[in-house]
C-alpha cells in the first residue's frame, strides 16, 4: 500500500530531503534518515544531528490490554461472519438425523401397526449419541442448550415399556414427543432465537463490557481486503451486528447496523473520524457505538445518543505508531494533544483539532497495534455530562 499524503507530511518532519523523497519512491511505505557517518556502516558519532529530529518508529507496545481484548472481540464478530452459518447448519443436520429416524419408526407403525425392540433400541443409541455431542457443535460461542439427554432419557424408556405391552398408541405418542423436540430445534427459527447471530447474546457481550442489562453495542468491522467479506449483497461494505444482554428484545433497523434507508450513520462516522484515519499498513476499521437502551422494550437506535469510536489495526506495532505520528502530525485538521488522562491501565490523549470550521475535543490513543478515537464532541471534556462518561465506564475501552 502507498504511503499517504499525511504519512508523508510525517515523514518529511523527519528529514525533508530523504522523507519526501521517500514517499515519491514506489519502495517501502517509509524512509528514514540514514545515520550520520557515510554509508561505509559505521556507527552514528552523534554529529551533524538536527535538535528535534525523530526517528524510525520503535514499535513498542503501549495500552496492551485494550489491544488484546480488542483482538478477542473482533475475532468473536469474525467467527459470526464466516463461521456462524456452517456451524448451525452442522448443529441443525446432527438433530434433523435424530429426527428422521424417530419419523421411520412412526411411519413403520403407521404401516405395520407394530414395532420391533431393535429398531427401538438402536433409534435410542442413536440419539443418546448425538445428544451427547451435539451441543459441543456451537460451543464456545454458545452455552445455553436444549438438554436433549434429559429428553432421551425420559421418553424411550416409556416407549420400551409400552411396546413391550404392545400398546402402539402409547409408543407412537412417546415417539412423536422425542420427534417433535428434535424436529422444531433443528429449524433455523429455533436455532437463530437460541444461538441469536444479530442481536448476538452471549459472551462476547460481556467482553464489549456490557455488564449492564441497558447497553447496547451497534459495531461493523470493514476489512482493507474487500476479499475478507464474502457477502457481496449487504446493505453495507463489511460486517455488522448489535450486542445486547436479551436477544428477544425489538430493534429497529436489525438488519442494517450502522446505516441504511432513514439511517445512514457508517458514511457519518467516516465524516467524524476523518482527522484519525490512516490507510497505510491497515487491516481493519472497527465502528462502534455505545448505546443507552434501558432494561426492556423496543429499541430504536435512531432514538439515542450514543458514544461513538473508531478504532484502526495495523499491520504489527510499527505501523500502528507511525500511523500515529502520521495523525498527529498532519496540519489538515489542526489537530493538538493538549493532555492526558488514564483509563484503567490506559493512557489516552486528550486532543482537540478543526473539523468543517469547528473546533472538536476527542480522546485518542495507541493500543500496540491498534488506533482508537472515542467520542468527538464540540463539548470539552470537562464540560461533558457524567451520564454520558457512565456510559462508557465498565466497557472494554475503560473498565
Amino acid at each position: 500500500m502507498q504511503p499517504t499524503r499525511r504519512r508523508c507530511l510525517a515523514v518529511a518532519g523527519v528529514g525533508i530531503g530523504v522523507g519526501v523523497a521517500g514517499c515519491l519512491s514506489s519502495g517501502s511505505n517509509i524512509t528514514y534518515p540514514e545515520q550520520a557517518g557515510g554509508s561505509d556502516g559505521s556507527e552514528n558519532s552523534g554529529e551533524g544531528e538536527s535538535p528535534g529530529e525523530s526517528e524510525e518508529p520503535s514499535g513498542e507496545p503501549i495500552n496492551t490490554r485494550l489491544a488484546d481484548e480488542t483482538m478477542r472481540v473482533y475475532d468473536e464478530l469474525r467467527w459470526f461472519e464466516t463461521e456462524y452459518d456452517d456451524t448451525m447448519q452442522e448443529y441443525r443436520s446432527r438433530l434433523r438425523d435424530v429426527y428422521t429416524e424417530i419419523e421411520s419408526l412412526l411411519e413403520t407403525i403407521a404401516d405395520e401397526g407394530r414395532l420391533d425392540a431393535q429398531p427401538l433400541e438402536d433409534a435410542e443409541t442413536f440419539a443418546a449419541d448425538v445428544a451427547s455431542t451435539v451441543t459441543e457443535i456451537p460451543e464456545p460461542q454458545f452455552r445455553n442448550h436444549i438438554d436433549f439427554a434429559a429428553v432421551n432419557d425420559d421418553r424411550f424408556p416409556e416407549a420400551k415399556r409400552f411396546r413391550d405391552r404392545e400398546d402402539w398408541d402409547r409408543v407412537e405418542e412417546e415417539l412423536e414427543y422425542v420427534a417433535r423436540i428434535y424436529g422444531n430445534a433443528s429449524t433455523v427459527k429455533a436455532t437463530e432465537e437460541r444461538y441469536s447471530p444479530n442481536p448476538i447474546d452471549n459472551r462476547h457481550y460481556g467482553w464489549l463490557g456490557g455488564d449492564e442489562a441497558g447497553t447496547m453495542f451497534e459495531i461493523r468491522h470493514l476489512s482493507d481486503d474487500p476479499d475478507r467479506h464474502e457477502d457481496a449483497d449487504q446493505r453495507l461494505p463489511g460486517h455488522g451486528v448489535y450486542a445486547v444482554s436479551d436477544s428477544s428484545r425489538e430493534i429497529e433497523y436489525l438488519d442494517r447496523p450502522m446505516g441504511g434507508r432513514r439511517y445512514d450513520v457508517l458514511s457519518s462516522m467516516d465524516d467524524r473520524f476523518a482527522p484519525f484515519a490512516e490507510p497505510t499498513d491497515r487491516r481493519y476499521r472497527l465502528y462502534v457505538r455505545i448505546h443507552d437502551v434501558a432494561t426492556s422494550g423496543s429499541i430504536d437506535p435512531t432514538e439515542t445518543d450514543p458514544i461513538p469510536v473508531y478504532g484502526q489495526q495495523y499491520e504489527d506495532l510499527r505501523a500502528a505508531e507511525a500511523a500515529f505520528e502520521a495523525v498527529v502530525a498532519d496540519e489538515t485538521f489542526d489537530l493538538e494533544i493538549e493532555s492526558e488522562v488514564q483509563w484503567g491501565d490506559e493512557s489516552w490523549n486528550q486532543v482537540l483539532y478543526t473539523n468543517d470550521g469547528q473546533r472538536f475535543y476527542s480522546y485518542f490513543c495507541r493500543a500496540d497495534s491498534y488506533l482508537f478515537a472515542v467520542d468527538p464532541l464540540r463539548t470539552p471534556w470537562e464540560e461533558r455530562d457524567d451520564e454520558r462518561t457512565e456510559l462508557l465506564d465498565g466497557t472494554w475501552l475503560n473498565p
